[in-house]
């Protein structure tokens, strides 16, 4: 018997709101950009800007992955070891920004430079195509274009109270820096700023979800306000079947960029079925086959990933020592509860809304579990959550200031917006002191340049660790 074809009462993205978000989008990279834009502006001839200035060992990393890619590798080797070791499948995001880098003019001993340039240009772009991911997927829960627009801005710009234990003169509390400081999976601004692996990473993530919701038949919502009917699921076999197929290749793809976040998909899966189940009161068999199948297709990515990391001595002695715990659990609490203060008020109507708002729910909810899982990078496992948490923060905002109440609602907005002031500001002005490791001397570097160009791949190089 044929399916019906399903129904969707799609809340539209307007043409003025993708102009809106777009502009929005271009000026927060602009604006987070600015430390950036100084360094270039302060280096001199005898002190050269290195292209970065957060998280350094990450970046120089980055750069060394490049360089991998410029010189023609395919496969990932680690480069700070002499041991033998096969190439990997590891990486390649950056080892093809290094091919890119390595067509682009230039004389041979300016590939850093453009390496460099094609990491931030990469930001930049790919910066931007989180940005209208997670406005796109921010509308599948609400036509509210205020609580969109809220929702957004709060991921791109919102920030925790790291600024106020600054403040007090607590940088270290708990043993720990403010999350909201370092940590570019459970902050956008710090993605945008810094990672554009983690936006594309972030990016096929959300998508995946949006296309699960398809393959589901779930209708979007056109508010969040409690309504008392159930979703609207329906389902047409081949469209659902394909929808499924894609969010698996989506997660497929995100797997090769950051293996360990398809766990992260298979987790707001589960929690996002669970819930609707949990709605519905019956056990959603079909909508888990989907799911099942939308997860399998990403799964050989895991297995190969376990397999290198439990078979080979170098990438196992490797994954030993990178060790990225969590915190205590107060500094989840500083770092998102202002949102989650303010998503309390949205709770029972998310829970009872038509739409597919339990999805947010589901994800927050399961968050805890992920980052304390026995795994060696506990905190990265936050991944994505702000999004669905801004969404419900953005929707109990409206609703207190619809009460009435809106001295509430811009008291805890407010206190999400200084951490990424002070960001910026420290950021700039540390910049206008041309600090080392961020500032390289230009005779170092020429000395780099010259030994680039003398050693073969195999030879070892003893260096001092700032250099």
């Amino acid at each position: 018997m044929k399916q019906p074809t399903p129904t969707r009462d799609d809340p539209p993205v307007e043409p003025y709101e993708w102009r809106w978000v777009c502009l929005a989008s271009v000026v927060a990279l602009l604006v987070i950009s600015i430390p950036y834009a100084l360094a270039w502006v302060c280096q001199t001839p005898t002190r050269v800007f290195s292209g970065f200035n957060f998280l350094m060992d990450d970046a120089f990393s980055y750069l060394a992955k490049m360089r991998q890619g410029a010189e023609g590798a395919w496969l990932f080797h680690i480069a700070y070891t002499p041991e033998p070791h096969p190439g990997t499948l590891f990486f390649p995001f950056h080892l093809l920004l290094g091919k890119v880098a390595a067509l682009l003019p230039g004389p041979e001993n300016s590939l850093t430079t453009r390496m460099v340039w094609t990491y931030h240009v990469a930001r930049m772009l790919f910066g931007l195509g989180l940005s209208l991911t997670t406005y796109r997927f921010l509308a599948e829960f609400t036509a509210q274009i205020p609580v969109r627009r809220l929702a957004w801005l709060m991921v791109v710009c919102g920030g925790g109270l790291g600024w106020l234990l600054v403040a007090l003169g607590r940088p270290n509390w708990l043993g720990s820096t403010p999350l909201d400081f370092y940590l570019p999976e459970g902050f956008a601004f710090l993605t945008l700023y810094a990672f554009p692996h983690i936006a594309l990473a972030q990016s096929l993530l959300l998508g995946g979800i949006l296309f699960l919701l398809r393959a589901w038949g779930v209708s979007p919502t056109s508010d969040i306000r409690g309504s008392s009917r159930a979703p609207r699921i329906t389902f047409h076999v081949s469209r659902s079947t394909f929808h499924a197929a894609t969010a698996g290749v989506c997660w497929f793809a995100m797997g090769f960029i950051v293996p360990f976040y398809v766990a992260v998909a298979w987790a707001v899966t589960g929690a996002a079925w669970l819930a609707l189940t949990l709605r519905e009161h019956r056990l959603l068999w079909r909508e888990g086959l989907m799911a099942t199948a939308a997860a399998l297709i990403p799964a050989p990515v895991v297995a190969y990933s376990a397999w290198v990391f439990t078979t080979d001595p170098v990438y196992a002695t490797w994954a030993a020592q990178n060790r990225i715990s969590s915190p205590h659990p107060l500094h989840y609490l500083a770092a998102y509860g202002v949102p989650l203060t303010l998503a309390a008020f949205a709770v029972r109507d998310a829970w009872r809304d038509e739409g597919p708002t339990w999805l947010a729910l589901a994800w927050v909810g399961v968050a805890p579990l992920l980052v304390y899982l026995p795994f060696n990078l506990q905190r990265r496992m936050v991944e994505g959550v702000q999004v669905p948490l801004s969404l419900l923060a953005a929707a109990g905002a409206v609703r207190v200031w619809e009460s009435g109440r809106r001295w509430l609602v811009m008291a805890l907005l407010a206190l999400m917006i200084p951490t990424y002031l002070v960001f910026l500001a420290g950021s700039s002005a540390w910049m206008l002191t041309r600090p080392p490791l961020v500032f390289r001397d230009a005779g170092e570097v020429a000395a780099l340049d010259w030994l680039a160009g003398q050693v073969r791949p195999d030879d070892v190089v003893l260096a001092a660790y700032a250099t």
